[in-house]
């Protein structure tokens, strides 16, 4: 009689399947060991993926399993090391369809355990597909078996490493097959620490003015201070057209060029001994450039970083003194140009000025066949989508019982922060 385990799941603590650990377990399971030269046996190669990203972000790895030239795989057990102070782990999970989570014996149930444990300088997995012997990982490609998240909180690159180092038991790397366990050859994975980022942010402006966009630099502190920069950008030339470069982070020297979708600045910090006109490091955030654009059409322009455009071609990076030139991490940005009219929120009245006088205009439009706004979305005081009497309820607060002021745009006028709501301006594309 088949005894069928309840189903499981695993994410950033140890869970167990059965009634007893998962230690016990593999060493029931692993008691045989076969011995390879060379670091472990060829058939069975544990690799694990590249990662990459800047302090503050977080990433992930998979550890993946090839024995495409090996035979039927039961079980398996490793620890992934990484270094604490550049990599702090988050969670993580054993991949279920390798685990025979998917039920590949079609016996209706997974009969099998996973131990996961996470460990400041790491994460370690012990998993049997199937206690009884039904399923099995079968001799194949890539399988993907283990997933580990973490947030990057170093400055340098580094490797993720298998090891045995895990654990008041020490996990071991082993391969389970036929009630043996064979260690796999295993390949260490690279993490690619990025100091430098380069981000440009996402504005919105009305059609026919212009728009300003910044871009910033995160020059974190063991990067080195910045002598000179390089940024090439695309965008829509039918809704944006670049108008003019500014040089918020004076610099001795600036340039740019732009045309065809295409915008390529380069920044010299400074250009007469001594050099000591620098972005500095561990300065989190720097305003680099301010671009000014001429905004020609309606829609949405993605500000995308792309390498290699120009002419000459240009790539997104620093340069740190004489260390030569340094590829940026980047954060695309967006320019959204709308055909709105330009409205103060309260003015219900459109006399320029939000007092009593537009509480009155409202209920008088509202209850008293009063004339019509001229702008909608000036009325309605609160910005739920709606014209109704709270909207002059709203404005009686705000004047004589201190209640909150109406929302943007206010006390200025600007265009609507929250379009598509079908209140529009004299008619404008909002409407």
């Amino acid at each position: 009689m088949r005894v069928a385990l309840p189903r499981w799941s695993v994410k950033g603590t140890m869970i167990m399947r059965g009634f007893v650990t998962g230690s016990a377990i593999l060493a029931l399971c692993l008691c045989a060991t076969t011995a390879f030269a060379g670091g472990g046996d060829p058939n069975y190669i544990l690799t694990c993926s590249f990662a990459s990203g800047a302090p503050g972000d977080a990433i992930g790895t998979t550890a993946s399993l090839d024995s495409q030239n090996g035979a039927v795989v039961q079980g398996w057990s490793f620890g992934m090391c990484s270094d604490p102070a550049i990599l702090q782990v988050d969670g993580a999970a054993v991949n279920p369809a390798a685990a025979g989570l998917n039920d590949p014996g079609g016996i209706g149930t997974a009969l099998g355990f996973a131990n996961v444990q996470l460990f400041p300088n790491g994460a370690a997995c012990g998993v049997v597909i199937d206690l009884f012997g039904v399923n099995s990982l079968p001799p194949t490609g890539n399988t993907d078996l283990f997933d580990v998240d973490y947030t990057i909180v170093g400055t340098t690159s580094t490797q993720i490493n298998f090891c045995e180092t895990l654990g008041a038991v020490p996990v071991t790397i082993v391969i389970v097959v036929a009630g043996g366990s064979i260690p796999p050859v295993n390949i260490p994975c690279d993490v690619e620490v990025t100091c430098e980022v380069l981000s440009a942010d996402s504005t919105q402006g009305l059609l026919g003015t212009t728009v300003d966009s910044t871009i910033t630099l995160e020059n974190c502190a063991g990067a080195g201070p910045v002598d000179g920069v390089s940024i090439a950008l695309t965008y829509s030339p039918a809704v944006i057209e670049v108008n003019s470069v500014g040089n918020t982070v004076g610099a001795d020297f600036i340039d740019s060029s732009s045309g065809g979708g295409e915008l390529v600045i380069g920044i010299i910090m400074d250009t007469s001994s001594p050099l000591d006109n620098q972005i500095p490091a561990g300065q989190s955030t720097t305003d680099v450039v301010t671009v000014t654009w001429d905004a020609i059409g309606v829609g949405v322009s993605a500000l995308a970083f792309t390498d290699g455009i120009g002419t000459p071609a240009i790539n997104n990076g620093v340069v740190h003194g004489t260390g030569g030139f340094t590829a940026a991490s980047t954060s695309d940005g967006s320019v959204t140009v709308v055909n709105f009219n330009t409205f103060l929120r309260g003015d219900c009245n459109h006399d320029v000025i939000v007092n009593i006088a537009d509480g009155v205009f409202e209920l008088n439009f509202l209850f008293q066949g009063g004339p019509s706004p001229f702008c909608d979305d000036a009325c309605d005081s609160n910005d739920d989508s709606s014209i109704e009497v709270a909207d002059a309820i709203y404005i009686f607060n705000y004047q004589f019982l201190d209640g909150p002021a109406p929302l943007a745009p206010f006390p200025t006028a600007d265009i609507d922060a929250t379009t598509g709501d079908g209140l529009g301006c004299n008619n404008d594309a909002d409407s």
